[in-house]
Parts: structure tokens; sequence; C-alpha cells
């Protein structure tokens, strides 16, 4: 489908403004996953000339035609689901962060209730995505065993690697906790050792760790307290033991972020190891989804399923154009017929005056071939539709000044292609 086809045809782009609304894409996307909205692009922009893979993704899509309460379970497992193929992508260029880490476990959690959700069906394409959706449990298990369930969004400052994780990163946080309530029972026999009832211990980056004594009360500093900065209505002290227990804490602290970057690092590349068979997954997760798209759209707008071949023949009964149908009241849009073979009636002139519904009728048949090609339901009463190696449009009328093009000369190097590219 060349560049200009799609542009007439408004296949994931309008004319207008370029936005999804008022193309086909936008009818047909009621996808859940970002994998599975670029998958139906994907199917859109490049429909199928083999008879055999069109009839597979057709038979797909009939299962969940049928099974509407099926379509329902599978399409809310799906929300669950997050974009696999970004992630991955971030985890295996190693900007992903323990977020996006988090992320790729809860969706791989939801895989074995999708897997489980299509394992009964026989259609060929649906027993190749439960052959390609590889549960992935045991990735899920490290991340769920290795990340917080609410993880920061820096990976360089710690507190993201669950307890129990590793021996090492334990002792050191026990050293760090342990280093905290030495310092609230140092404050607590600081305040009875000087009476001073409000001292404070506190910390900041630039002093440490320092003791705190109001302006009111410096008279009852002991002579052991070393002061280290004054302030409007404080003194700031530090002693010996706070000097060497800070020095303790921080470097614990230190040595402990670093270390949890080093696990994180390790978990990381440990998945990256196993990108394959994530993007296997994803594909079949996304493909699914968009099966799933579109049997629910060709069951809410009264779809049927087209009959396939290689005959050459395209025989549309009550068909209706999907795109403005959609933007119509339900009903309004006026359905018609079709019927063009190469070995009789291989062309149709259709004649009428302006806004008469010539180019949305031209459109229509395109679009009926298009989505009968691509795997999905069509919008006709009946459909029969021998597969097209082509599409060519040359529709509506405009210029190409600036290469010295009119309008006519536009037409005419749009036909010319058309003709000399055109097969049986």
């Amino acid at each position: 489908i060349d560049g200009n086809t799609q542009r007439n045809l408004e296949l994931v782009a309008s004319m207008g403004d370029k936005s999804k609304r008022g193309t086909l894409l936008g009818v047909l996307d009621k996808t859940f996953t970002s994998m599975g909205a670029r998958k139906l692009r994907q199917w859109i922009l490049h429909p199928l000339i083999d008879v055999d893979a069109i009839r597979a993704r057709l038979a797909a899509v009939e299962a969940f035609f049928n099974d509407g309460e099926a379509r329902m379970r599978l399409r809310n497992a799906l929300k669950s689901v997050a974009d696999l193929e970004r992630l991955l992508g971030r985890i295996t260029a190693k900007s992903g962060n323990a977020r996006d880490v988090k992320a790729l476990g809860r969706s791989l959690g939801g895989v074995p209730a999708l897997r489980d959700g299509i394992g009964a069906y026989e259609a060929p394409l649906l027993r190749e995505l439960f052959e390609d959706m590889d549960e992935l449990r045991d990735v899920a298990e490290w991340i769920e065993r290795a990340i917080v369930d609410e993880p920061p969004l820096a990976v360089t400052e710690g507190d993201f690697i669950q307890d129990g994780y590793d021996a090492e990163l334990d002792r050191l946080r026990g050293l760090v906790r342990g280093g905290r309530d030495w310092i609230a029972t140092l404050r607590n026999e600081e305040r009875a050792r000087t009476g001073i009832q409000n001292l404070k211990i506190a910390y900041n980056k630039v002093f440490g760790y320092y003791i705190e004594v109001s302006r009111g009360n410096v008279g009852l500093v002991p002579a052991d307290y070393e002061r280290k900065q004054t302030l409007v209505n404080a003194e700031r002290y530090v002693t010996p033991a706070l000097k060497a227990r800070e020095e303790e804490i921080l470097t614990a602290q230190e040595r402990m972020q670093t270390l949890e970057y080093e696990l994180f690092a390790a978990l990381r590349d440990r998945i990256a190891a196993e990108a394959r068979r994530i993007q296997e997954t994803a594909d079949a997760i996304a493909t699914l989804d968009v099966v799933l798209a579109l049997a629910e759209v060709a069951s809410n707008k009264a779809y049927c399923k087209p009959e396939v071949d290689t005959d050459g023949v395209l025989h549309i009964r009550e068909g209706r154009h999907p795109v403005v149908e959609d933007l119509m009241r339900a009903g309004d849009f006026v359905p018609n017929d079709t019927l063009l073979d190469p070995n009789a009636a291989a062309m149709q002139i259709v004649t009428g005056p302006n806004m008469a519904g010539k180019s949305t009728y031209l459109r229509q048949v395109a679009l009926i071939a298009l989505m009968a090609q691509m795997g999905g339901y069509v919008p006709a009463a009946a459909a029969h539709v021998g597969v097209v190696d082509r599409i060519f449009t040359r529709v509506g009328a405009s210029d190409n000044l600036v290469r010295g093009e009119s309008t006519f000369m536009v037409e005419m190097i749009e036909t010319a292609n058309i003709l000399n590219a055109a097969t049986r």
C-alpha cells in the first residue's frame, strides 16, 4: 500500500489534522496495550496476500467473536500488562530503573492467566500464541524477590532492594539502622546528663551529625562538647563519640548504596539475558490484543466474517464504509453492494453529482478488501474477497506547484502509476 493510498484511505492518519480520529485505525483500535496498538497499526499498513495466513487470523478472531465471555475476561487481564517491549528496550540498554524492572515483573505476573485463557482453543493462530507465550515465572520470581513494591525513581540512592535478598546488604542495613537507634539512645542519655530537655541530635549533608542546644541552655553544656556552628537561636556541638559513630554510619550507608546498585545492575543484566523469551511473549500478547480488539469491534458493529480465496472475485453484499458509519448515528449509513470479477465485470463506472457519495463508495470497497486481508471481520452483510495484491487510489484533486505539477498533471501521474503497476 503506497503512501498516496495510505493517505487517501485515511488508514492511520486523517487528511485534515493527521490525528487518529476519523481513520480506520481509530475505528478498530480497541487494544489495551501499547504493544497491541503498534501491532494493529502494522496489520493495517501491511495486510496479507497469503490466503492460509489470512484464514488463520480470521479463525482466531472468530473464536472470540463467538465467545464474548472469554473475550471480556482476557481483555480485562490485558489491562494489567505494561509495554513489555519498551520496558525490555530500556532494560537491555541499561537505562531502565527499578520502577521499570518492577513494572516488567508485575506484567509478567499476568501472563499465566492470558496463556490459560487461550489454551482450550483449536484455532491454529491461538495454538501458536499459546506455544509462544512463555510464562517467564523464573524472571517474575527474580524481580519479586529483589525489588520492593514501590521503588524510588533513582537507583543510586538505595532503599529499593528487598530485605533478605543479599546477606552483606542486610548486614550494612543493620549497622545503619542500629546507628540510628544508637543516636536516639544518645539523645535521651545526653538530655538526662545535661538537664537540657530540648536538646536535639540531627544530621545534614554539610556538617554531618551534631547536637543542637538552644541559646538559653548554653550554660548547661558539658566541657566535652566541641562547638561546631553558631546559629541565631542555638549552638551546635559534636562529641568524640558522635564523630566516631557518624563515620561508621556514613561509611556503611555509602557502601550500602553502592552495593544496592551493583545488585540491581546484576539483576538487570540477568533479565536482559532473557530478552528473546520476553520479546516472544510480548509479541504473542500484542497479537492476542489485536485479535481480541478486532473481535470486539466486529461484535459491537455487526461486522461479518469474509470468505477469502484466490479467485479474484470481490462480492460485497450490503457493504458499509467503516469510518463514515462510525461517525454517523446507528442505522443512518445506507449500505450498498459491489460485484467485481476479473473474468466478467472487471470494472464499474460510478456516476453522480457532487456529495453523492462516489468517493465514499470507492474507499469503502478498498477498506473492506483491506480489512479482510489484514485478518479482520468487515462491515457488510456478507463478503467474498478474492485476494488482491495491491490497492491503488486516485481520489480527490490537488496540485504540486512546487514541483511544477498542476492539478491535472498530478491526476495523470497518479493514474499512470496505477496503469503501470497494476497486475491482473
